[in-house]
């Protein structure tokens, strides 16, 4: 690629993406989420075809807040085995591997939202960009960093 050229999505998305199917519940979601550490939660068809999001936020609203305590009682371990496609988001927005970075950036800024699922032209899902990869980015770009303090500065720095 030349260096005028754009950075594409593809160079920064991840193509390891953890997913479930419409039918899993909302336990077997969250375990996924709280095994992987991740807080966006792909829903695809049997064909891969993305055909939804859920979210940790979204499965806190679902999930009894009596879990855990010591109210809690049978209806509320019931939360647990609602099925994803009931709280899922349907009205996705995603992205090619194809778009810009600076396109998706600008996407989520406009529609706020903490990831775009990146898709094919069958729409079926082959990564994930979120907030964090953006940062990472930022973070790992070679910009001029600011000059270290002198060593006598440091010292006056640290209390004594």
């Amino acid at each position: 690629m030349n260096d005028n050229e754009p950075l594409q999505v593809h160079a920064i998305m991840r193509t390891e993406v953890f997913r479930v199917g419409m039918d899993a519940t909302l336990g077997q979601a969250m375990a996924v989420c709280l095994q992987h550490r991740i807080r966006h939660l792909p829903v695809v068809d049997s064909g891969e075809r993305l055909v939804g999001l859920v979210t940790d936020r979204d499965m806190r609203v679902f999930i009894s807040h009596r879990l855990g305590t010591i109210m809690e009682n049978g209806s509320d371990r019931e939360s647990l085995h609602r099925h994803v496609h009931v709280m899922m988001v349907r009205r996705l927005v995603t992205v090619t591997p194809e778009t810009t970075v600076g396109e998706a950036a600008y996407l989520m800024l406009q529609r706020n939202v903490g990831c775009l699922p990146v898709v094919d032209q069958e729409y079926r899902l082959i990564g994930i960009i979120t907030t964090s990869d953006l940062l990472n980015l930022l973070a790992e770009d070679p910009a001029p960093a600011e000059p270290a303090p002198r060593e006598s500065e440091q010292a006056a720095a640290v209390p004594q």
